[in-house]
């Protein structure tokens, strides 16, 4: 397992970016106004910050932000918008979850793309791997290479 490539491909650490509420109005085009409403009505949390002053928002409140525009944006009422973010963020939270947990190598060529997810769990001398062929997803059975 090549440990560097597994690093890089890891969560990148976001919580210690925190972002003033200007800053969050301007990267998602939502009113500071609108935004402090989402605050007063718990669909979106600011951090508390040691002056104590002013709202900061975290990286994934960001995120929450833009996703709740977009949603809004397709014609969903504030309260199906939060809903469907929030859908959205425990369905790629999962994803994350999985391939940090099962991610084992990648290589990439000019043509394919290879990524061993780790080792089958009937078979455990196999490991599953996932060959782009084309412009689709095969699976295969592999031997551990150690």
């Amino acid at each position: 397992m090549d440990e560097d490539l597994k690093t890089l491909l890891k969560k990148i650490p976001m919580e210690g970016l925190i972002f003033g509420i200007g800053d969050v109005a301007e990267a998602t085009g939502v009113s500071q106004s609108q935004i402090r409403y989402w605050e007063r009505k718990g669909y979106i949390h600011s951090q508390v910050i040691a002056d104590g002053h002013n709202r900061k928002f975290s990286y994934q409140t960001l995120l929450s932000v833009q996703q709740i525009k977009a949603y809004l944006d397709d014609g969903y009422t504030l309260v199906g918008a939060v809903k469907q973010a929030q859908r959205r963020h425990n369905y790629l939270e999962m994803l994350r979850s999985f391939f940090e947990d099962r991610f084992e190598s990648l290589t990439v060529t000019d043509e394919t793309a290879e990524i061993d997810l780790g080792t089958f769990t009937p078979n455990p001398d196999q490991h599953l791997i996932a060959n782009k062929v084309d412009e689709h997803w095969e699976f295969r059975l592999g031997q551990v290479t150690n």
